[in-house]
This record gives structure tokens, C-alpha cells and sequence, in this order.
């Protein structure tokens, strides 16, 4: 008994199971290409922190705060702990109004940059015996305010301190996890029964660093100890010019923080733990502004600072992302996420077509169109790189279309069905595209679609036999061909 004689001649459900094991198959083009699409990303990330580097890369800013060197002792009077003490400010404010951007280009990547000058003020209430600091001896005969970057290659001027009715001070690299020359300077520090500690018999003791960060910050310091020996409130005021790319970051440096920020970038991003209070976008730029409250921002407002919460986590951050919401790599990789649905479906309406007109279609032509939807989001990835998304899609689908359609009407023996199976899939094309603009729907038009899709497939095939087909409607074929 031959192979032949098990299998139902012409066989219809047989020729669907066939057409949706191509349906599986053509997954492996599309994931080629998806690796593709991940390859052009990871360079365009490469790219971006390379050009990123030279202009000062991603800016996250943290200060002005007020640190100063500590001791603590255990009972027999030994060091027990080394370390330093920060002060929040009570008020502080950043203002970052003035940005200008201007787009890097390298090869076919775009690298978005800014540039411009920021002020940064906190006003600090009186350091005296009311602060009170535990067990922990402050010497704040070496008190600094401190600010950090992330980058400090960004820096297009010197970063000053102002003081009311003083001159401005040049901030210099602060040394602040070095506390070598503060412990050679203990004797200032008297410990009880008229020892100092720089007297005192060690038994080893704990060294203590700043403030817990998550991102890699460059702290500069400026002294300001003559100001604190005054035990009145002060406030200070930090300038800085500073350029970076993509993104640039405020931390709630003081107890209140109020932070303004504002460019000429017309698609902005708003990120981190507090989002804006005001917002204004519109095509020349935006502007911002953020309010973070004592309670709200969950840091204490001094303390030792290893103690403190880490201030530049992610929760913490006041941030604008300089970068268009319109990645092209993510776009088309969202795309190849629906490549087995949309491929099925031009699938399904060939099957469709063939059943209703009678002309049989080989698994090899299923196999050709198939790689046809596939390299679609070649063409797409890459066009998308160098036109954008939306025009590249109409380019790329539109030769996809005509090309399938047009095979459409070669096979079923007529421009009807050209014209029909090009209005089918310019509707798949259609719903692909409202995919990918409508994130938030995505799911239900997605789940919508393949629903009708299957319910019409229903209804047409109701009175189908699955087993077996008469012979091809060669009438409908010769009165096609003579169109």
C-alpha cells in the first residue's frame, strides 16, 4: 500500500495543516532578522555612549550639601569610627531653563546633546550646639559644601560658590574618602578625661565613606568653614556650565526641593521617582518644574552620611530624557513580536482564495510570499534607520503589497484578484502599523483581529469538505484570463 493511497486525494485539511506548519516555519526568518535588529541596536548604543563621552555623557547632579569629618569612641576612649557628617540644606533650588540642544550625528546614528549654565542654591540654617549629633564629635573647622556630577568632562567653566555679599569661591576635587590628614588632626577633638584622641591608644576603628550612591558621581568641594563658625543661618549659590547627552538628572539635594528645568527639545521624556508637577511641550522646546517635599523625597535631614539613603537611586531623581520616543530598533522589534500573526494571516487569506476559486497553490508558493512578509521588516529596519519609522513603514509594505497582490492575481488567473488581495493586505498592514502607534491597545486590536480573522475563516468554510475537492472551477479560471 503506497503513501498515496493513506492520504485523501486533494485533501483541504490536510493542505491547512500545511499551511500552518509554514506558518511555524517562517518564525526562523523573522528571527534572524530580529537579530539583526538587536545588532543595529547594540551599535547604536555603542555609538551613543562613544559620542556621549566626548560631550559629557549622561549628567546627574547632586548638591549643594554641607559635610564635615566626625569621630565617635568606644567607652575606654579608643577610636570606634571615622566618617562624614552631611547636612541637607532646609530650601533648595535648581534651575536648568536655558538648555540648547544640538544633534551628534555619526554614520547613520543621532546622538541628541545639550548645553547651557545651571544654578543650584541652599539655604542652611545656624551650625551650633542645637544640632545635635550623637555620639559622633563634627569638626567643623573643615566643613565643605560638596556638589557631584556624573561627568565632569561636561564642565564648560569653573563651578563656583557664591555667599551673600562675598566673592565667589572656586570649587576644587574634593578628597572626601581620604580622612588620612583629619585622622593625624584629632587632638582637636578632646575626648573625656582630657585625653585627645590623637593620644588615644588604637585598637583598629571603622573608616567611613559619603553618601551612598548607585551611580558613579565626581564630588568637587569648596571650604566654607569660616562661614559655619559664625552659627547663622547662610545660604549658598552654585553656578555651573555644563554640557551632556541624553539625559540630565536632578537629585533632591535639601530637605524641600523645588527643580526647573527647561530646552528647546521638542519631544521630551520625563523619568525617575517624582514626575513633574507643571509640564509645558510644545515645538520649540518645554519647560518643567518638579516640588519634592521633606517627608516625600525619604531621606533624614542629617546624619552620618554612610547612614543616609542613596541619593541618586532611581526613585530619587528628578529626569529628562533628550531622546525621541521613537526608536526605530524598538519599533521594528515590536513589529517581529507580530511576524507569526501577520504572516498567518496572509496566509490564511491565500488559503481563503484558493478554496473559494479552486486553483490549487503549491507549498512552495506559501513558502515565497512567506518570505516575502519577511523581508518586510528588513526593509523596514532598514529604512527605519535613516527616513523614521512611519515613512519607512509605507515604503516597505507598500512593495510588499504590491508584490504579493500582484502574485495574487498571476496564480488565481486575474486582476480581481490582485485588486481584492491587495485591499486584504493593505488592511494587515493597516492593523500592523495601529499596532505599533496604539502601545496601549495593542493587545485588544491584536486579539480583535485574529479573532475576526478566524470567525470569518468560520463562516466561510462552513460547507467546506475537508476530506476532499471536486475539480479546480477551471469556468471561473478561463473567464478570469479572458479579462
Amino acid at each position: 500500500m503506497s503513501l498515496s493511497s493513506l492520504v485523501p486525494n486533494r485533501s483541504l485539511g490536510l493542505k491547512l495543516i500545511i499551511v500552518c506548519a509554514l506558518v511555524l516555519l517562517m518564525a526562523i526568518p523573522a528571527m534572524f532578522i530580529s537579530y539583526i535588529a538587536f545588532e543595529r541596536s547594540s551599535r547604536a548604543d555603542e555609538v551613543t555612549r562613544e559620542v556621549s563621552a566626548r560631550y559629557g555623557g549622561e549628567q546627574y547632579i547632586s548638591g549643594p550639601i554641607l559635610v564635615a569629618p566626625y569621630a565617635a569612641k568606644h567607652t575606654d576612649g579608643s577610636i570606634a569610627e571615622l566618617g562624614y557628617y552631611a547636612v541637607f540644606a532646609d530650601e533648595g533650588q535648581a534651575a536648568f531653563t536655558d538648555m540648547v540642544t544640538k544633534i551628534r550625528k555619526r554614520s547613520l546614528f543621532k546622538v541628541p546633546t545639550y548645553e547651557g549654565e545651571g544654578r543650584l542654591t541652599g539655604k542652611f540654617a545656624a551650625i551650633d550646639g542645637s544640632l545635635p549629633t550623637g555620639s559622633a564629635q563634627v569638626d567643623w573647622s573643615r566643613a565643605k559644601i560638596v556638589v557631584a556630577l556624573s561627568d565632569v568632562r561636561g564642565l564648560n567653566k569653573d563651578v563656583t560658590l557664591t555667599l551673600p555679599g562675598a566673592f565667589a569661591r572656586k570649587f576644587q576635587p574634593a578628597d572626601i574618602d581620604d580622612l588620612q590628614r583629619f585622622d593625624a588632626g584629632l587632638a582637636a577633638l578632646e575626648a573625656a578625661g582630657g585625653r585627645d584622641y590623637i593620644q588615644t591608644p588604637r585598637k583598629g576603628f571603622t573608616k567611613n565613606g559619603w553618601l551612598r550612591q548607585e551611580r558613579a558621581q565626581t564630588y568637587l568641594s569648596v571650604d566654607i568653614s569660616d562661614v559655619v563658625a559664625k552659627a547663622e543661618p547662610f545660604a549658598v549659590t552654585v553656578n555651573m556650565a555644563l554640557s551632556g547627552a541624553q539625559r540630565l538628572g536632578v537629585t533632591p539635594f535639601a530637605q524641600s526641593t523645588h527643580v526647573s528645568m527647561g530646552a528647546d527639545w521638542a519631544d521630551p521624556g520625563f523619568q525617575g521617582g517624582f514626575p513633574p508637577q507643571d509640564r509645558e511641550i510644545s515645538n520649540a522646546g518645554f519647560t518643567a518644574s518638579w516640588s519634592v517635599p521633606y517627608l516625600r523625597r525619604g531621606i533624614r535631614a542629617h546624619g552620618r552620611a554612610h547612614t543616609l539613603g542613596a541619593l541618586t537611586a532611581a526613585d530619587k531623581m528628578m529626569t529628562v530624557q533628550l531622546v525621541s520616543m521613537n526608536n526605530p530598533y524598538q519599533t521594528v522589534n515590536r513589529a517581529l513580536k507580530y511576524s507569526v500573526l501577520f504572516i498567518g494571516l496572509v496566509f490564511l487569506a491565500y488559503f481563503l482564495f484558493e478554496v473559494i476559486v479552486g486553483v490549487r497553490v503549491h507549498p512552495a508558493q506559501y513558502i515565497l510570499i512567506g518570505l516575502a512578509q519577511s523581508i518586510f521588516y528588513l526593509l523596514l529596519l532598514a529604512f527605519a534607520e535613516r527616513i523614521g519609522f512611519t515613512p519607512a513603514f509605507l515604503m516597505s509594505a507598500g512593495a510588499t503589497i504590491m508584490a504579493t497582490a500582484g502574485y495574487a492575481g498571476a496564480v488565481f488567473g486575474g486582476r480581481r484578484f490582485m485588486w481584492r488581495a491587495g485591499l486584504v493586505f493593505a488592511l494587515v498592514y493597516g492593523l500592523l502599523y495601529s499596532l505599533m502607534r496604539m502601545q496601549d491597545f495593542a493587545l485588544m486590536i491584536g486579539a480583535l483581529a485574529s479573532f475576526t480573522a478566524i470567525a470569518m475563516t468560520l463562516y466561510l468554510t462552513r460547507n467546506l469538505n475537508w476530506y476532499g475537492l471536486t475539480e479546480p472551477r477551471t469556468d471561473v479560471q478561463s473567464a478570469e484570463k479572458g479579462q
